[in-house]
């Protein structure tokens, strides 16, 4: 008898483990309308485009983002700075609402081309719940290819808590005599000081 119930405390403890787990994952059966495999409030950086992939070899950048998160807007951007001054600021694509509901779902982007260095056109899409939001923006002729010295990063960011406002960079370029090295300063204020040209594409929850 007591081995039985060792047994029965096992399958309990394994099996309750099991659906929390579940739970917290947004796995099967729990929250459906979620994005699965995704804690609640948190952003993960999705497996990318194989570079062996036929669909790759029509895009210079692409990336996929998963989230779930209480919250009103999730808003893609392409921001261009000379040194620390903001010159562009433009927005690709968003989804939202008036007020804060359940965001879950995906972000697709692409840049068509075959240089990330000389790109004319970002693509992004944005689902929540089953509706999406997708738009294309062209980007200005004379942004990319008059500075040397330049360097790329694609979807940079870790996984974890989603913070309400942080940039997300989805592609950033780095542009300047000072170096093309990249770490996790270069999208900041004092990391603009350094380049002569930064540029980036983001999201931000709001």
């Amino acid at each position: 008898m007591k081995k039985i119930g060792l047994i029965v405390v096992g399958i309990i403890v394994i099996l309750g483990g099991t659906l929390l787990y579940l739970n917290h994952m947004n796995y099967w059966p729990f929250h459906t309308d979620k994005e699965k495999g995704i804690p609640d409030g948190e952003i993960k950086n999705m497996n990318q485009l194989d570079r062996t992939d036929e669909l790759s070899l029509l895009l210079a950048a692409s990336g996929k983002v998963g989230y779930n998160v209480k919250g009103s807007n999730v808003s893609i951007y392409f921001d261009v700075y000379k040194r620390d001054k903001r010159v562009l600021h433009k927005l690709v694509t968003e989804f939202g609402s008036e007020k804060d509901t359940q965001l879950s779902g995906t972000l697709v982007w692409g840049i068509p081309g075959f240089d990330v260095f000389k790109p004319t056109e970002i693509r992004a899409a944005v689902s929540n719940d089953g509706a999406t939001s997708q738009d294309s923006f062209a980007i200005p002729k004379d942004i990319f290819g008059k500075i040397e010295d330049a360097g790329a990063q694609t979807q940079s960011f870790e996984d974890g808590k989603i913070k309400k406002g942080k940039k997300y960079i989805l592609q950033g370029w780095i542009m300047g005599k000072e170096g093309t090295g990249m770490n996790e300063n270069t999208f900041s204020e004092n990391g603009f000081k350094n380049q002569e040209q930064t540029v980036m594409l983001y999201v931000v929850f709001k």
